[in-house]
């Protein structure tokens, strides 16, 4: 705050006011002062970009960044901190597990990171360094070494309580030939779009093949759909589901909620496929409630089974059956492998680009959701070519199974 600079003033013969108007006075500018400074905090704490008046919240996981996801990211950087600064080669780099972990309430990714190095010297500077940077994250990061084997160390590391990362550290066995297979695959899907046509044109303009998802009963819908033709983009419907915390997390218009029975439900679904003409498939809007629920998730799949879509699982909660259940009913289908812009910012967007990366090396396919951020729109421009010399990148279609 700035220092307010004196003045002199001749003394006023005008009457002094009450204390009772003194004291009513100053309750009224604090009222105002501190409701606009409330009214500031609640913007800042909402989305990072403004959205329409009648958008709805991005993902789950955007619409509140707990501290467990914090911690998740400095974690992140941390260790990619020290690999870069040992020069340790992307390919080097493997996410050898990715999955959901759920306790208490809270649900997280877990990661398991092994990484090959050279030689054993260098295998314990390393490790020496990431101790120092884990060091730097505590009380609310914790590790533990794993006892050391003969060409392996490695630190299982928890943040807030929970155990979020392993990582190990391995010496290069014999040789092996290289694999006679292309190159891994990778699909990246723009959710969200359908409330910024401008947004929704920069993204079918980059010079990676996305594909764009759009959400039913929005604004632009029509119109982003219609671009994406025009672009040779492939096109998907963001199917709404209802979240866990609804009504207060609302997924907008024409969600499918778990109060709605079959009739209701397959109407509602072909009604937003007719909303998006030209969409090849669909993914979930949020709908961490409703993909649990496996008579709901039945319906869904049998009347996309009929329009002839695929499906892909945005893995809002670790408990979702979608996925297994697209592929029991005969649903070409996918999961989702990594959201790319928790934090949409250049350097946590390159780190999940790393993590699709190794995912993609590990198990020969991976796909990435990204959302409508002008920070993730630029990221994606800067990341191009090191996406396209890594991996092939397709569309979802593509990896479908």
């Amino acid at each position: 705050m700035s220092r307010k600079k004196k003045t002199t003033r001749k003394r006023s013969k005008r009457k002094r006011p009450s204390r009772r108007s003194r004291i009513a006075a100053w309750s009224a500018a604090f009222l105002f002062l501190t409701g606009g400074a409330i009214a500031a905090l609640f913007l800042f704490q909402g989305e990072r970009r403004t959205l329409a008046p009648s958008q709805p919240a991005y993902e789950e996981v955007h619409s509140r960044l707990p501290a467990l996801q914090e911690e998740i990211g400095r974690i992140d950087r941390a260790v990619y901190d020290v690999l870069y600064r040992w020069g340790i080669y992307e390919s080097d780099i493997l996410f050898t597990d990715v999955g959901h972990r759920i306790e208490d309430g809270d649900t997280w990714d877990f990661t398991e990171i092994t990484v090959h190095l050279p030689d054993d010297e260098i295998r314990r500077r390393v490790g020496t360094e990431l101790r120092v940077e884990l060091e730097e994250l505590e009380p609310a990061v914790t590790f533990r070494r794993d006892e050391e084997n003969r060409g392996e160390a490695g630190y299982r590391v928890h943040a807030r309580g929970r155990y979020t990362h392993r990582i190990r550290l391995l010496l290069p066995g014999p040789p092996k030939p290289p694999p006679a297979r292309r190159l891994p695959r990778v699909a990246i899907i723009i959710d969200d779009l359908g409330y910024d046509r401008a947004l929704a044109r920069a993204f079918a303009s980059l010079d990676i093949p996305v594909s764009l998802s759009v959400l039913p009963m929005a604004p632009r819908t029509a119109d982003v759909a219609a671009e994406a033709g025009r672009k040779g983009r492939e096109l998907m419907l963001h199917l709404p589901m209802e979240p866990k915390g609804y009504p207060e997390l609302n997924p907008g218009p024409g969600a499918l909620l778990n109060n709605m029975g079959r009739k209701e439900i397959l109407d509602l679904v072909a009604r937003h496929v007719g909303q998006v003409p030209g969409a090849r498939g669909v993914n979930n809007h949020m709908g961490s409630s409703f993909t649990e629920l496996e008579d709901k998730v039945t319906v869904v799949m049998e009347e996309l089974s009929r329009e002839g879509l695929f499906f892909v699982d945005s893995k809002t909660t670790g408990r979702s059956v979608a996925y297994s259940l697209a592929c029991k009913m005969g649903v070409p289908a996918a999961s989702r492998s990594v959201f790319l812009d928790n934090e949409p910012t250049s350097r946590s967007i390159g780190i999940q680009v790393e993590r699709l990366l190794g995912i993609a090396r590990h198990r020969g396919t991976a796909v990435g959701i990204a959302h409508p951020f002008p920070g993730t729109l630029k990221a994606l421009k800067e990341e191009g070519a090191r996406l396209r010399n890594a991996v092939e990148i397709v569309t979802v279609s593509e990896v479908v199974e």
